[in-house]
């Protein structure tokens, strides 16, 4: 019939036992996830780099690199770096 002997007893007890030490390190990840989770969102969502800027967005100029110092300058508008030979702001 059903003989329950000792080897199956103990088998037994072994299986519950991975069982809920698993159910255990599953909730102990799941957890931790979370909390990486959450500490990820706060981070992110306070960040200064993230925040809309109040007066908009600037726009973008093109850089050009001075051919005398080596400097990258805006295209327009730039002013002389002080070294002779500077080809802005003469």
């Amino acid at each position: 019939m059903l003989g329950l002997s000792f080897g199956k007893l103990l088998l037994l007890a072994g299986v519950v036992t991975v069982v809920w030490y698993g159910v255990k390190y599953r909730a102990r990840v799941e957890a931790i996830r979370r909390n990486v989770r959450e500490e990820f969102a706060r981070r992110h969502a306070a960040s200064p780099s993230r925040s809309p800027r109040p007066g908009g967005a600037r726009p973008v100029e093109d850089l050009v690199k001075c051919p005398q110092c080596g400097a990258f300058v805006a295209a327009h508008g730039a002013t002389n770096c002080g070294k002779p030979g500077c080809p802005w702001g003469k």
